[in-house]
């Protein structure tokens, strides 16, 4: 009986450091997103979330607006 528990437990931490090891091992890379300014402000925005007005790059519609009259 005394042995069963023992396996168990090396078992148990077996597990417990190949899940640790696993998630410190393969780390994910942040992705790198290309920055525009904004004509109006100057502000760096990622371009996935520029407004485009006129061909310009704008952090806001209010900042596209003001610039453009």
């Amino acid at each position: 009986m005394k042995t069963i528990f023992v396996l168990i437990a090396i078992l148990l931490i077996w597990w417990v450091i190949r899940t640790l090891r696993s998630g410190r091992s393969n780390p994910s890379k942040p992705q790198i997103k290309n920055m525009l300014s904004c004509s109006y402000c100057g502000l760096h925005i990622p371009e996935d979330e520029v407004v485009q007005h006129h061909n310009k790059a704008y952090c806001s519609k209010e900042h596209a607006q003001k610039d453009n009259p």
